[in-house]
């Protein structure tokens, strides 16, 4: 039954009060600490636009593969899912033979829509490799357009270096940042899709026998660690 304010008070661009966007310094639930080894965090309610706790939200942090939420978003607004994509020698040569990959190899043809699922299903490096070259003709334009997007949805503290989220010292965001690209993100059906697949089987190609999927994130998948599970 409580309340919240009707109005954010903003000097600058800086909201001081309120909860209703990802941007205030005040939350529903507070910000104490409650899990030992987390150090930034942050829940924001987007039904309601509602800030509801932070930890260090603004602290810098290396994105890890969240990185590949907005490689998928611009896959999605910008590629045709039904493309099919020849994966060359220079691209997997991109990413470290130890990362994790979908086992794409040279030559071998897969349509966009798939490859988003070894992304995001997978957490692919390889995959995400071969999205951004098809998307924007090379990865290091791929970045380009990553940060551009950043910036115009106010990511502030937010510099992207590659399209995977392998550890780059330069590459950092903060949890308020990831907020912003993730609520523009499930503003489009086609991501969600995408991104809320459990399981998923990518038919066999012209160099290998299908492959199965399953997704690592454990809010949806309960193969692992039935715990953190929401049936809702």
């Amino acid at each position: 039954g409580e309340s919240f304010p009707d109005e954010n008070i903003a000097v600058g661009t800086t909201v001081l009060s309120g909860y209703h966007t990802p941007d205030a310094m005040n939350t529903y639930l507070g910000n104490e600490k409650i899990v030992e080894n987390v150090a930034s965090a942050i829940l924001f309610e987007t039904n309601s636009d509602t800030l509801m706790y932070t930890l260090n939200p603004d602290a810098p942090m290396d994105p890890a593969s969240l990185v590949k939420i907005l490689t998928a978003l611009i896959a999605v607004e910008q590629g045709n899912v039904d493309d099919e994509i020849t994966v060359t020698k220079e691209v997997l040569d991109s990413v470290p033979y130890d990362a994790v990959s979908a086992d794409l190899v040279e030559g071998e043809i897969l349509t966009l829509s798939d490859l988003i699922h070894c992304m995001l299903a997978g957490s692919a490096n390889d995959a995400a490799a071969v999205i951004a070259d098809h998307i924007c003709g090379g990865q290091a334009e791929f970045v380009e357009e990553m940060n551009r997007y950043a910036q115009e949805l106010g990511c502030k503290q937010t510099v992207f270096m590659n399209v995977h989220g392998l550890y780059h010292e330069q590459q950092l965001t903060t949890a308020r940042d990831m907020v912003r690209i993730l609520d523009k993100a499930v503003e489009n059906e086609l991501f969600c899709t995408y991104f809320g697949t459990v399981n998923y089987t990518v038919p066999a190609t012209n160099m290998s026998e299908a492959r199965e999927l399953s997704t690592g994130n454990f809010l949806m998948n309960t193969e692992n660690l039935q715990i953190y599970y929401d049936a809702r």
